[in-house]
């Protein structure tokens, strides 16, 4: 491996010896005094190596050759750029004066494609200087050949560019329809595709009295002021009060427009999504916008009695579609939801039946109590939404107990007591819940304290039951 590295080098620097010129040239000897080429577009660049090792010549040559072209390069840019100023003169008239910066940086981009064309056309000769130890690199070209690559260029740029700005104005025309339509997606693609294209060009040309400069201006404006343009507009009420848990037609509704030549266009095929800022809820994620702009999001359920919904633009997706977003509104809407348990949102009145009409009052005020502190609302009978239908049915057994052995002790009075409880919905008539309870005692040191404690315990068993099924 070793040999052949050596073999290698030789072969390249007999190589160097064999190119380069043994006379010393005259762009050496008078190297600085003046032009040596026919149009003095030219370039010379020399560099050290160490006579006591010949590999050196190869990075010489390479720092020489690099140096030569550098100075080529500072000569030929002012010549090209010089032809292609003067070249589309007549097109850069066409600009207007806010994008002449833009219309010369254009010239300036045109200018570095032919100048790597031109670089690959040069000619050039070198000289191993070997008593003073420096490689000489001299390149040149010829104005002839800079004219031929530039006209070669422009007209291979004005068939390429002439058909993409013909391509440009007639899909503009087609934006128009798709926004009218409403097909706004499909717009704003194919405006940013638009602008990729006229982003392709390099230097200034010209189709039916129009520039590239001023036409990519005006698509980008006419992409941003869509894009800034969205609303959503709520079509459902955004204030929103429901019963806590699962929801059965709860929608959020929403309606996407854009403001386009002082018209309100609905943007269909928009994807939508929502947000639970607060609280906990289950809600449809996703949506894409109808044919009218109108996109619905379900609410499966609400777990917290306090919720903050967005519903806004999904950008992630949007982007898939449309890569700049910069000016893009972003709308939103917010829903403030409050979920309220079933007993906190709709009305009940009491109704109570006994055996005994002396404790009906009494029966119907514990009922009340305990049902308020359980957050029911608790109206008169032609204002309910729900009835409570109570039966309570109370017997005096006595004051004695009967002990294990069979003989029977004072105690306390005794009350047995049943009670029966239906809650009807008004509208409907539907019972919705019902519940009995028998052989509850209560005992008192009088039998007035003792039915009413047993009142109490019917009524607190009932509450109970229907604080927690109801």
């Amino acid at each position: 491996m070793r040999l052949y590295k050596v073999i290698s080098l030789f072969l390249v620097i007999k190589l160097l010896f064999s190119c380069a010129t043994t006379k010393v040239p005259v762009w050496v000897k008078e190297f600085g005094q003046r032009s040596f080429s026919k149009d003095g577009i030219e370039g010379i660049g020399f560099a050290k190596f160490d006579k006591k090792n010949k590999a050196s010549l190869v990075e010489a040559r390479q720092a020489a050759y690099n140096e030569a072209i550098k100075n080529l390069a500072i000569k030929l840019k002012t010549e090209v750029k010089g032809v292609i100023q003067h070249k589309m003169e007549d097109k850069l008239s066409y600009v207007g004066k806010k994008y002449k910066q833009q219309a010369f940086d254009q010239v300036e981009s045109l200018t570095n494609v032919m100048f790597e064309t031109l670089l690959g056309r040069k000619y050039f000769e070198e000289y191993i200087d070997h008593k003073n130890s420096l490689y000489w690199v001299y390149v040149w070209t010829t104005k002839a050949e800079l004219y031929k690559v530039i006209e070669e260029e422009l007209q291979k740029q004005e068939l390429q560019n002439t058909a993409v700005m013909k391509s440009a104005i007639q899909q503009i025309k087609n934006v128009d329809e798709f926004i009218l339509s409403g097909d706004v997606m499909t717009a704003l693609s194919l405006l940013s595709q638009i602008i990729l294209q006229l982003k392709e060009i390099k230097g200034v040309y010209v189709v039916d009295k129009i520039d590239n400069i001023s036409l990519l201006f005006d698509v980008q404006n006419k992409k941003n002021k869509l894009l800034s343009s969205f609303k959503i507009n709520p079509l459902s009420q955004t204030n929103i009060e429901t019963i806590l848990g699962p929801q059965d037609r709860l929608e959020l509704v929403v309606k996407c427009e854009i403001n386009y030549d002082k018209k309100n266009v609905s943007v269909n095929s928009l994807p939508l999504k929502t947000k639970v800022v607060k609280g906990n809820a289950e809600i449809q994620d996703v949506a894409v916008t109808d044919s009218s702009g109108i996109a619905k999001f379900r609410v499966y359920n609400l777990f917290a009695k306090e919720n903050i919904v967005e519903v806004a633009v999904d950008v992630d997706n949007l982007m898939q579609y449309i890569k700049d977003l910069d000016y893009f509104s972003n709308p939103k809407v917010v829903y403030h939801i409050i979920a309220k348990e079933l007993k906190e949102t709709k009305k009940f009145a009491i109704e109570v039946k006994t055996n005994n009409n002396k404790i009906i009052e009494f029966t119907k005020s514990q009922l009340v109590s305990s049902l308020k502190n359980q957050n029911f609302n608790i109206v008169d009978f032609n204002n309910a939404d729900y009835i409570v239908f109570v039966t309570v049915d109370t017997e005096y057994i006595g004051n004695k107990i009967t002990l294990p052995d069979g003989t029977q002790k004072s105690f306390a009075e005794i009350y047995s007591g049943n009670i029966f409880v239906e809650i009807k919905d008004m509208k409907t008539q539907s019972v919705q819940l019902s519940k009995s309870y028998v052989g509850l005692k209560g005992f008192g040191r009088t039998k007035k304290e003792a039915e009413e404690n047993l009142i109490k315990k019917l009524v607190d068993t009932t509450v109970e039951f229907i604080n927690s099924n109801f």
